[in-house]
């Protein structure tokens, strides 16, 4: 049922809402993952006090405290991919990430790649939206590049690229800034952005 799981980083908190709202009208079947934004930002400051396994886990809480900002009227809040229904499902990833534990407890595994994890245990495609166009390679956008090409820090977590290619999953990074495009990749056509190639 839902076929594209839409990552909404915590750089776009500031029209993020707005963006659940645009989803919502255009009526798609989406499962929402959120980023950690300042919230997140808020166990990094105090990270240097704790182990990685703490750090993991409160950084993975606070995408749920993400998950409640973005509520929305008619927009299904779900801790459980088998509670998914038709429409904008927003995923609250703790009980689902701690009872599984699928990946490294470390800052290079981020929202980003909890995305990637979901969308593969879904069957599903994979969007990011964040705060830029997508890659950018010697200053250029680029609209396609094989993950394995992504050696140096880029908009995207460390681990992201590696995972795609392990999980032989694909993923199209947009601007979030710009409603249309998140739209337009979650249906699948052509728009600014970059497709990052994890498939065989």
């Amino acid at each position: 049922m839902t076929h594209t799981v839409l990552k909404i980083g915590g750089s776009l908190i500031a029209v993020s809402k707005d963006l659940i709202t645009c989803l919502l009208d255009a009526q798609l079947d989406v499962l929402v993952v959120p980023g950690g934004g300042p919230f997140a930002d808020t166990v990094r400051r105090y990270s240097d006090r704790i182990n990685a396994t703490t750090a993991h886990w409160m950084a993975i809480l606070a995408m749920n405290q993400y998950a409640f900002y973005l509520t929305a009227p008619g927009a299904n809040m779900v801790e459980d991919t088998n509670a998914l229904q038709r429409g904008i499902n927003i995923l609250l990833p703790f009980k689902m990430l701690y009872e599984s534990d699928p990946l490294p407890h470390s800052w290079n595994a981020t929202s980003d790649s909890i995305a990637g994890w979901v969308a593969h245990y879904l069957n599903a495609n994979l969007v990011i939206a964040t705060d830029v166009d997508g890659i950018i390679f010697a200053k250029k956008l680029v609209a396609h590049v094989e993950a394995p090409e992504l050696k140096e820090e880029t908009c995207v977590d460390a681990l992201l690229p590696r995972l795609l290619e392990m999980l032989n999953l694909d993923c199209t990074v947009v601007n979030g800034q710009h409603f249309q495009r998140v739209l337009d990749a979650i249906q699948g056509h052509e728009t600014i952005g970059t497709t990052i190639i994890g498939r065989k």
